[in-house]
């Protein structure tokens, strides 16, 4: 079985201490809703927890039959920020319907306006 190397562990550290710097920064701005922030100190835990407990990643490996626990590591980043992704095009969908109903409205509300001043 491949061992994950030092350096994919430090790089996984220092990614998850980044994201947690850069996500509680932007929180105190008051620039990140905080179920996006959540979302992303969740993720930065997991990574941590991967990189400083590599066995979890071996026993997922041995569970599942991967070659590599890097790959397993590969693997859940991928299927979270997938899935991440999936969330946010919903919420966009949403949004992008939200916005014409609104859009629609205001104009309906202009034009009324026009017309109570064309019959002044």
């Amino acid at each position: 079985m491949v061992d994950i190397s030092w350096q994919i562990r430090l790089v996984l550290v220092l990614g998850s201490l980044l994201t947690v710097g850069f996500v509680l920064r932007r929180v105190r701005q008051a620039r990140m809703q905080i179920d996006d922030s959540i979302f992303w100190l969740l993720f930065a835990f997991v990574m941590l927890v991967l990189s400083l407990v590599p066995q979890v990643a071996y026993w997922v490996s041995d569970l599942f039959g991967f070659q590599s626990p890097i790959n397993v590591v590969y693997i859940a980043i991928i299927f979270i920020l997938l899935v991440k992704q999936f969330f946010m095009s919903i919420q966009l969908s949403q949004m992008d319907s939200k916005l014409r109903a609104l859009t629609q409205k205001v104009a309906l509300n202009e034009e009324k306006i026009e017309r109570e001043k064309d019959d002044l």
